[in-house]
């Protein structure tokens, strides 16, 4: 038979040991192809998706969050805005405040607000969705780090900083950040509007 194929027992040798390297590599390059990325996937996943480097400003470190679009004039009337912040118009693109709360529910996918008066002075109405660990993780550093406040409809918190009021409070799964320069914000109550409105239209969305 070995004269028949035209090779020497040694020149079939040297040709096994090529092909079977040979072999083993096609077969990875097959396995790979069945288990990457398919056309038009995503290419991380949501577990996989690196935390946001945004920390929130009581400490509570790196959190768990769930995705959350609303509507701004679905989460705050315009006439909750007309009635109680008169002279702020709402922007069509949100920013909020640099190092605040409400920038970091912005970098974990929530809802992000803004309006502005004549003035330049903005006021920005955060809304995000976490899990229940970080709900917890958040209202234990704003015992420590803010001031509570027994008006609000959720668990409610309130800090001045400069001229920057910033209000925070818990419904559900969600936290809720309201915070202004403006002079309305000098005192929990001046952002109570904003919240409560913002409560009322998360206990909603709930129910529904």
């Amino acid at each position: 038979m070995t004269a028949a194929s035209g090779h020497s027992p040694a020149r079939l040798a040297i040709l096994r040991r090529i092909a079977v390297p040979a072999l083993a590599l096609a077969s990875v390059g097959v396995l790979s192809g069945c288990t990457g990325t398919q056309p038009g996937a995503p290419t991380t996943s949501a577990a996989a998706r690196p935390a946001p480097s945004a920390t929130p400003t009581g400490g509570a470190g790196a959190l768990d969050a769930t995705a959350f679009s609303e509507p701004c004039d679905q989460l705050v009337p315009e006439t909750t805005i007309a009635a109680s912040y008169a002279g702020m118009t709402a922007l069509t693109k949100a920013a909020a405040p640099a190092k605040s709360d409400a920038a970091v529910i912005g970098a974990y996918g929530g809802t992000v607000c803004t309006w502005k008066n004549a003035a330049g002075t903005t006021m920005t109405l955060a809304v995000g969705r976490f899990s229940t660990a970080s709900l917890t993780k958040l209202k234990n550093s704003l015992v420590v780090s803010s001031n509570p406040v027994p008006t609000y409809r959720g668990e409610g918190y309130f800090d001045l900083v400069g001229d920057q009021g910033t209000a925070e409070a818990f419904t559900g799964d969600y936290w809720v950040v309201a915070t202004s320069a403006d002079p309305t914000f000098g005192e929990p109550g001046g952002a109570e509007p904003l919240v409560d409105a913002a409560i009322a239209s998360l206990s909603a969305l709930s129910k529904g």
